[in-house]
């Protein structure tokens, strides 16, 4: 009986290794996001370090394999790196502030910040499959079989990893609340890759199991109580949650003398609002202001779409300054929008303006360019507030997005986007590229800085309003673009990190 059991234990073991080598994967990038971003400098960095070490564990894991006692090994391996992701937790957040404070070279700092925190669990992890291959392989004769089954196994692990963290570990239980489990599993498999099971053994997993354990409670109840404090308005806390499309952190702050709650996503300043009771509805930021330049068309704006509705700081505005307006609202990612109920009052517009039945204000969960490539519906103006961290949304900045977002407005309509950029040097190259792509398709493309300096190589944001219509506004910076500006397509639409 003993042995049926323990038939396809080294089968097993690959398969829930390498689950947890690509939860890992996906949990370093949203580890890192919040000071790097979530773009590709972020993945490139995570899955180059990954590989990287996963090779070297898999050349160390051959050299070992080749000694004796191969299970012993394994599960002293299997242990080591269970306690070091359980460490994780406890390092990550002083390795990456201090990392980033140093380095300014985001690509460089993701690099020392992956390296320091993922590289020594991956080594140890990519050790194992050359050591359970030569377990597993008796004679010459079925080396091919074996390692066969053992690569396969080994990536339909990888696979249902992938999907099992993407899809329902990290936006539903968080990136250091899975580190933990993490542990505790990596700490259970080690008895089942050595069967002769010691005191010393039993002692170590314990304690690993209850430290993980009691770790993981702390940090959940800890959030929990750092939501209370951000929602009674406390300056001196962050809360943090994982939703399926990034990191979110909120936290109270003072500007101007009045306490403001922050949204930050992965990185990005995304949204904010006062905590004031009479001013949450107003804006905060002063680009959001810059929306209200749509009221200088000549049709009558009614009916509005905004794309990326984040904190909801602008729709709150326009609903509750605006009466009778509507607005759609597109926001890809509905546990954001749930978050912008609790935290930031959109729950409360929506009972102060008996939004539920007047439907003035239109939730719509969903990616901002697949709406506009299904929309069937007009508007006066389209406002595109998506943004991944501190980039915006590439596929709406394209050629092909631009025509269809001309497809849904109305004759005239007017179509006002956000972008942080400079407006001279190598800073301001996406911003060119964007407003070349959108003359191919507009009239007129009024860029407006909304920066307070005058400093034409101050990062900052500014307002492109793109329209048919010939509209006067006032500080319109002409750009003076040349010939060989890029056009943005689905083809070719470079990074919008750091060159941008």
């Amino acid at each position: 009986m003993k042995n049926k059991i323990f038939k396809y234990k080294f089968e097993t073991l690959i398969f829930i290794i390498e689950s947890i080598c690509m939860t890992l994967e996906l949990v370093a990038s949203r580890v890192l996001s919040p000071y790097f971003g979530n773009s590709n400098v972020v993945w490139t960095s995570v899955i180059g370090i990954i590989l990287l070490s996963s090779s070297i564990g898999n050349y160390l894991g051959g050299k070992i394999a080749d000694g004796k006692e191969n299970e012993k090994k394994l599960k002293l391996i299997i242990i080591l790196a269970s306690i070091y992701i359980f460490t994780i937790p406890i390092i990550q957040e002083d390795i990456i502030q201090i990392t980033s404070k140093i380095v300014k070279d985001i690509r460089i700092g993701a690099i020392i910040s992956t390296v320091t925190i993922f590289f020594i669990p991956s080594l140890l992890l990519g050790t194992i499959i050359p050591i359970i291959l030569k377990i597993k392989i008796k004679d010459l004769e079925n080396i091919g079989k074996v390692s066969g089954r053992i690569y396969a196994i080994s990536t339909i692990g990888g696979i249902f990893g992938t999907f099992l963290s993407g899809f329902v570990l990290i936006p539903n239980f968080g990136s250091i609340q899975i580190l933990f489990v993490l542990s505790i599993i990596l700490a259970l498999l080690s008895i089942i890759a050595y069967t002769k099971i010691d005191k010393i053994t039993i002692i170590c997993v314990t304690a690993i199991i209850i430290a993980d354990s009691t770790l993981c409670i702390h940090y959940t109840n800890n959030n929990i109580t750092k939501g209370a404090l951000v929602l009674d308005g406390n300056t001196n806390t962050k809360v943090s949650i994982d939703t399926q499309y990034g990191r979110v952190i909120i936290y109270n702050t003072t500007r101007n003398g009045k306490t403001v709650r922050m949204l930050n996503i992965d990185g990005g300043y995304e949204s904010a609002t006062y905590i004031d009771e009479d001013e949450v509805n107003e804006l905060v930021f002063k680009y959001t202001q810059y929306y209200n330049l749509m009221f200088r068309s000549q049709n009558d704006i009614q009916d509005v779409l905004l794309i990326g509705g984040a904190g909801y700081s602008y729709p709150k505005y326009y609903i509750s300054h605006y009466e009778n307006k509507k607005m759609d609202v597109v926001e890809i990612d509905g546990e954001i929008t749930e978050v912008a109920k609790k935290y930031f009052y959109l729950d409360k517009l929506i009972d102060d303006y008996n939004l539920n039945e007047n439907h003035r204000l239109n939730l719509i969960t969903q990616d901002g360019r697949s709406y506009l490539n299904n929309n069937t519906k007009k508007y006066d103006a389209i406002l595109n507030d998506a943004f991944s961290g501190e980039n915006p949304e590439k596929t709406l900045t394209t050629l092909e997005a631009v025509n269809e977002i001309k497809k849904s407005l109305n004759d005239g309509g007017v179509y006002l986007s956000n972008i942080v950029a400079t407006l001279e040097g190598e800073r301001s190259r996406f911003l060119r590229a964007e407003v070349n792509t959108l003359k191919q398709v507009f009239k007129n493309v009024y860029v407006i800085p909304v920066g307070e300096d005058g400093n034409e190589q101050t990062r900052q944001n500014v307002m492109v309003i793109s329209t048919d219509q010939d509209i006067e506004f006032e500080n319109v910076y002409e750009l003076g673009l040349t010939q060989d500006e890029i056009t943005l397509t689905d083809n070719y639409c470079p990074s919008l990190m750091e060159n941008y």
